[in-house]
Order: C-alpha cells, then structure tokens, then sequence
C-alpha cells in the first residue's frame, strides 16, 4: 500500500488531523497513584504538580516519553540559569505564559498528521510501501521480528489509535533495534537507536512537576549550556523543512534537545478513517540519522565507569556505559549513579549540576529515586531479548557526598554481593565436576535458577543500606550499624538460595553426599567473604564507638 500523502486513506479520503498538544496520548498516573486519562502535551506542563509520573506501555517507552516532553520543557522554560532554575522549582505550578508564547512560533508542528509536517516523520516516504504497524510496536512480532510476546504474522495489520502510534513513533526513535530496514532507495543497514548503549538514568521527585525540573539542567544555547549544546541547537518539530529521506552523512548533535529527539529513523505513518475515528494501518521506517559521538561527551542521563586498568599499564581505559542487565540489577552500579568525585566513575552530568542547587533549595533530609530504564537486544543487536526499569533510592545527603570514603563503603558492599555470587555459581560448578557434567557453553544454564533465588533478593536490603549510610552522613553518626545490617542481608539471602539449589539437587545418594560437601564448602567461603567485607569497611566506616 502507498498513500498519496501522509493523512489521506486508500479510498482518498482525508483522515482527521491528531494535535499532540491538546489531544490525549500520553499516559500519566496521578498523585496519588491512580491512572487517569492520557494528556496531551499543554495539560502535561500545566498540570504537571498534580501527576505523580508518566508510565509507559513498556520501560523504554517511558523513557522515551521523558525525553521527548524533557526537550519540549527545554525549549519553553529553558531555564537559561540557576536563578531561572530556582523561580521554576519554588512555585507550586509551571507557568503558563513562557509555553503559550513558545507555542506562537510553531503552529502545526505537533499534529501527528499534518499533511506537509507531520510530527517527527519523513513525509517523502510516500513512495514506499506500507508495512504492518507490528513493525512500529515493539512486542508484536513482524518479519524478523520474533517476539516473546506475540504471534503477529506478517500479513496482519493491526491497526493502532492515534495516540498508540504515537507513543510508538517516539519509542522507536529512540530504542528501534539495528539490522536491515526497508531502504528508501539503496540504504537498508541502520545502527541500532541510541538509547539502546545504556542505561537511561531518570531522576523522580514527588511530582511529576519536580521530576521534569530534577532532571533540566541549565539550558542556554547562546551561551552553549549544557556543554555540548551550540547555538543551532532545536530539537526534531523545530527543524525548518521535513527531513530529507536520505540517512545522509553521520553527525554530531547540535545540542542537548537535538539529541532528546535525535531523528534515528525516517518514519512515516499511514492513517485512514474507520467510521468516525481514525486509525493507523501501516508504517514505513527506513534507516536514520548515524550518531557519530563518543556518548560520554554528549549523554546526560547516562552514568559510565571505566573498566579495572590492566596490570602494569599506565594508560586509563575508556569510560563505557552502565547498561542493566539481567537479574543483577542496577543497584550494584550505585557508586557511578549517585557519587560525585571519582576518577573512574561519572554519575549522569545532571546530578552534578543538581546537587549544586540543593543546598539552598532542597532539604538534605530529602530521598529522590533513580528510575533506570534499560533495553537488551540479542547479540546481533536485531532483535530485543529484555527490557528493564529499576530503582535505585537517592538520599540528597549521598549526592551531595564528597568524601571518598563514601563511595569506598558503597563499591565494598557491592563487591560483597558479586563475591558471593559468584561463590554461589562456583558450588554448582564444583557439583557438576564432580560428576563430570560441567561444560563451559552451558554455565548460564546450571545457574540461571540460583541467580535467580539469590540477585533479585537483593536490591530492597541494597536499599535499606543506602538509606541508612545516607542518614548516617547527615547525622553524622555511626556507619557501622549499617554495614553490619548489609551483610547480614546477603548472609541471609545467600543460605537460602543455597537451600533453594539443595532442596532441587538431585535426590540419588552420591548426589545428596556431593551436594552437602560442596554446600559445605560454600558456607565456609560465605563467612570468610563476610569477615573480609567487615574488616575492610572498618577502615572507612564510622564505627559506633566514635560516635
């Protein structure tokens, strides 16, 4: 199916337009945690003190909402300094003037199926066949799109409302897989869409209203804030003419809200009319714009570490990525989330401008959360195997942290939970040895289920640390306590995961004998890494007789 432009159906009939400022499409919960009908772009900001967040369909379409709204209140508020930062934040609601007079200068911009601009789409692919709007929807399978999730066939065509293609159109900007597109003429390869490297680092108040400004640095292209923001910085809707079918050369971003809304694929939507609604039957996507940028120069909302240096080298390694990854849980990269100060780790750039502004306006007495969204795609990066959002909790009295001791005492008791971790995978290995049933290609599959009774056990006693060092800081009290509450969580939930494997071990009598041995072994080793962790953090801890 072709479509003679971008709102006319098969029949030639003119599909209605769909005003992403005042029509509902994305999806809010309240205050106090009710769903509530979808908003469109004018009540989200007007009404943002009375929402508690946005909540996506899936984890990267949340994140790919934030961005996109994240840049929109870029560009209406700013806010071009700290003094403009602090009128925003003071005030119960977002002001209404600054977005009316924004909204003067792009009229159209936002309908989704404006017949010459239709939003953050390629109108030129008319000459394209459609495909299924399964290629839009992430857990709909398609072609090579196999899916867990769905048993779509190539020749169905679901047909989506307006406001679904829309949260998709986003989603997919941001988060599409990589391999063979559909070409508008010869380009079929695209890389896989940005937010895939890493692991997208939110920042949640109370209100929707706090989250947006927690996570809006200064934002001044004249005077190129953020740092790698330029004076032609503008994200996608501002663009002067629809972009060109053609990927064109790799680029560098122009700025901070060029890259929220960076044009990854050329998309196009085909709506028509069902009655008197109307509904969206097929989509072309043919391969975007290249990002070509180290991400830790240009990504705000991303936290890197750099990987151990290799013996007797005197070069530092790269800073990569944090990425989620599965069962293990963001928790154990809290030290790159949170603290500032470290060579060999950097928290997203927002936090180290927020935390600057919180002595004055934001009580240290105060805990944001980290929401962390992530996406795995399979190895050839085609397809997607998992996707993830976290929670890391964020006591103001950590961020501010600048002692180094600080992260000293989070990278041990992370340590400790990799320790015996690993001690837990090497009694199953040890077992299976000795049954000369070990091969190297099938370790995920002999400890995937004691992963699985021991990792996601962790992150609320992970948590509880945090919180509790946070406190301690600002008291100024004994640290110790709280270590000790750390490692009697992860002794506990060790044993039982260990109990877990033994009750499922097989039940012949050599196999209930080398069970118990390598059991053995494992508690030994438990209680040794444990001491180890204890009198490590001693070191750096504020034990409870210098309090």
């Amino acid at each position: 199916m072709s479509a003679s432009s971008p709102s006319a159906d098969a029949a030639g009939e003119t599909a209605q337009g769909f005003d992403l400022l005042h029509q509902g499409w994305l999806p809010v919960l309240a205050v106090n945690g009710d769903d509530v009908p979808p908003v469109g772009l004018v009540e989200l900001l007007v009404n943002a003190h009375k929402f508690r967040r946005i909540a996506g369909e899936t984890p990267p379409m949340t994140a790919a909402l934030y961005r996109l709204v994240l840049a929109f209140a870029h560009r209406v508020y700013g806010p071009s300094d700290d003094e403009a930062w602090s009128n925003l934040w003071r005030p119960v609601e977002l002001p209404l003037d600054p977005l009316q007079e924004y909204l003067a200068k792009y009229p159209g911009r936002f309908d989704l199926f404006h017949p010459e601009r239709p939003f953050l789409q390629c109108p030129a692919l008319t000459s394209c066949s459609m495909s299924s709007t399964a290629k839009l929807v992430a857990f709909r399978a398609a072609g090579n799109n196999v899916t867990l999730f769905d048993h779509t066939t190539a020749t169905d065509r679901p047909l989506l409302s307006p406001a679904e293609a829309a949260r998709w159109l986003v989603t997919v900007q941001a988060y599409d897989t990589g391999g063979t597109k559909t070409p508008y003429r010869n380009v079929k390869s695209s890389e896989k869409a940005p937010c895939n490297q890493f692991g997208c680092v939110l920042v949640e108040g109370a209100t929707l209203k706090e989250t947006l400004l927690l996570n809006m640095p200064v934002y001044n292209p004249k005077r190129q804030k953020p740092d790698m923001t330029t004076a032609t910085d503008r994200p996608a809707w501002e663009e002067e003419r629809p972009p060109n079918p053609e990927p064109g050369e790799p680029r560098v971003p122009d700025g901070w809200t060029d890259l929220l809304t960076w044009p990854s694929r050329r998309i196009l939507l085909s709506p028509r009319t069902a009655g008197d609604n109307t509904v969206v039957d097929g989509v072309v996507i043919t391969p975007g714009t290249r990002l070509r940028s180290e991400l830790q120069h240009i990504e705000l909302m991303a936290a890197f570490q750099r990987p151990p240096k290799k013996p007797r080298s005197k070069t530092r390694m790269p800073f990569s990525p944090v990425r989620l990854r599965e069962h293990q849980g963001v928790w154990r990269h809290s030290q790159e989330l949170l603290l500032a100060g470290d060579p060999d780790h950097q928290r997203p750039r927002t936090l180290d401008e927020l935390s600057e502004r919180m002595e004055e306006l934001i009580p240290e007495s105060t805990e944001f959360t980290l929401r962390v969204f992530g996406q795995q795609l399979k190895p050839d990066g085609g397809a997607i195997e998992c996707w993830f959002e976290e929670e890391v909790p964020a006591p103001v009295a950590l961020l501010r942290a600048q002692d180094s001791r600080v992260g000293r005492l989070i990278g041990f008791a992370v340590t400790l939970a990799d320790n015996v971790g690993r001690a837990l995978r090497d009694m199953v290995i040890s077992y299976r040895k000795e049954f000369q049933a070990y091969r190297k290609e099938d370790h995920t599959k002999y400890t995937r289920d004691l992963d699985l009774a021991y990792w996601p056990n962790l992150p609320q006693p992970f948590g509880t640390f945090l919180r509790g060092l946070g406190a301690a800081l600002r008291s100024g009290g004994a640290e110790m306590p709280v270590v000790h509450e750390w490692s009697g969580a992860v002794r506990r939930v060790a044993h039982r995961a260990a109990e877990y494997w033994i009750e499922h071990s097989p039940d012949q009598a050599r196999g209930v004998f080398m069970a118990g041995k390598v059991h053995g072994a494992f508690t030994g080793s438990l209680e040794s890494l444990i001491n180890r962790f204890e009198a490590e953090t001693r070191h750096y801890a504020i034990g409870e007789e210098q309090t």
